[in-house]
């Protein structure tokens, strides 16, 4: 099944069956096996999952910020506003990266210049990136106000800061490129639940004044249901279930979805223990031909080990990979689908 296009009827990134392996060791860890995502012009869409699932690497690859001797794209197609960039050379990829798409990491202060004051570095990437801007310190006092940081932070050493407010200062310094979409990876992963609550506040008012997109990256159910449209849940390199927001957390449907969301929970079993996926997530350099999720499903049957299911298509935009679901919705008996 072709994924649906985005609702605005046009995408502003695209991701065709993507297939991406680190060399490590002399092994090929499949990061990405297979993965197929949309996002688009002004849509929020959240992509879920364990660590190790996948989720960051995705980050990288739509900003091409790999490393460019240990890591090569298999095959599958990437495509940013229209232009197929799978292939770019290092070079090419500045034309890119900025703008359209711009990043937000998980850990300002490891990407913030520890001896350039804040507005020096939000002033850098306007010039860099948006050069018909005349009055640069004029554009920075507005990019500060944009994130709600008092205009003197510019004066300030990112060590000077607080968590919360290197996190704004690195979202001054991306929408001074002025993106189509804004990447987040991990954005709230360091700071307080107050301080989370606030910055992805400013991500969805930030969004909705901009008109950008907003690719969200995050481990926390919690912060994507509250920020996306809809949502990707990824598991060993591949995409598993994807939808609107809505329906993924009212009506999940692959095992491991549901897995995560009675996890986020936080609830306890008898025993007083916090519910878990129970067994391991598979060694990403020796996957199995069928299913990754096979070895933890609780309804796992044999020809899951064979190979990878195609997806199925459930309406509303929602789809999943699983054969039990798709034997279920071809109303055959779980039995004869191997």
């Amino acid at each position: 099944m072709a994924e649906t296009t985005a609702k605005s009827g046009r995408n502003i990134l695209e991701i065709d069956d993507l297939k991406l392996a680190y060399l490590v060791g002399g092994a090929r860890v499949k990061a990405a096996n297979g993965v197929t995502l949309r996002v688009g012009e002004g849509e929020a869409v959240g992509i879920v999952g364990e660590s190790g699932s996948g989720k960051s690497t995705i980050a990288r690859t739509v900003l091409g910020l790999l490393p460019e001797k240990t890591s090569e794209i298999e095959s599958g197609k990437l495509i940013i506003d229209g232009r197929d960039v799978t292939r770019l050379s290092p070079k090419e990829w500045e034309s890119v990266r900025g703008n359209p798409v711009a990043i937000v990491f998980q850990d300002p202060l490891s990407f913030l210049n520890p001896v350039m004051r804040i507005g020096r570095q939000i002033a850098e990437s306007v010039e860099h990136h948006d050069q018909g801007v005349k009055d640069v310190k004029a554009r920075v006092a507005e990019l500060l106000t944009l994130v709600k940081l008092p205009v003197t932070a510019a004066r300030a050493y990112p060590h000077e800061l607080s968590g919360g407010m290197r996190q704004r200062a690195m979202m001054a310094i991306a929408l001074g490129c002025r993106p189509k979409l804004l990447v987040a990876d991990e954005p709230t992963t360091a700071l307080d639940v107050t301080t989370q609550s606030e910055v992805m506040e400013l991500l969805r008012d930030l969004r909705k004044k901009l008109g950008m997109a907003l690719l969200l990256i995050s481990h926390d159910l919690g912060v994507v249901a509250s920020a996306c449209e809809r949502i990707y849940v990824m598991y060993a390199g591949r995409t598993v279930e994807w939808g609107p927001t809505a329906t993924i957390f009212s009506n999940p449907s692959h095992p491991y979805t549901k897995g995560l969301l009675r996890a986020a929970k936080a609830t306890r079993d008898e025993r007083g223990r916090f519910e878990t996926i129970p067994g391991d997530v598979p060694n990403l350099s020796k996957q199995p031909p069928g299913c990754p999720f096979e070895m933890r499903c609780p309804v796992a049957m044999p020809v899951c080990k064979e190979s990878m299911p195609a997806p199925t298509d459930l309406g509303s935009r929602h789809a999943v990979r699983c054969y039990a679901v798709e034997a279920a919705a071809q109303r055959v008996p779980a039995s004869a689908a191997s």
